[in-house]
């Protein structure tokens, strides 16, 4: 799924935290997260990986009691609300 992220300044932190939850090593391939650049506008686009998506999907830092990539982003109120949004959508789908 992939969210709006205006204030998002790019600086891939959270993937490469992202790549260490999942693999213990910093990896932008090992990563679900992905910062992608828009090509006229302000911020960037996130995409979160979901299960048959090319990808490790994501699982919200199973087991931490905050996902890394909010513990290490610079706007992790914006990016809040979109895991909220992304794992809310998650539980619609699967009912």
């Amino acid at each position: 799924m992939k969210f709006d992220m205006p204030n998002c300044g790019g600086c891939k932190t959270c993937e490469l935290a992202c790549s260490f939850h999942h693999q213990g090593d910093f990896s932008f391939a090992a990563s679900s997260i992905k910062i992608i650049k828009k090509n006229e506008e302000e911020g960037y686009i996130v995409e979160l990986l979901e299960e048959g998506d090319a990808g490790i999907s994501c699982d919200g830092c199973a087991g931490q009691e905050t996902p890394l990539c909010l513990q290490y982003c610079a706007h992790s109120d914006f990016l809040r609300e979109i895991l909220e949004e992304f794992f809310s959508k998650r539980i619609q789908i699967a009912e």
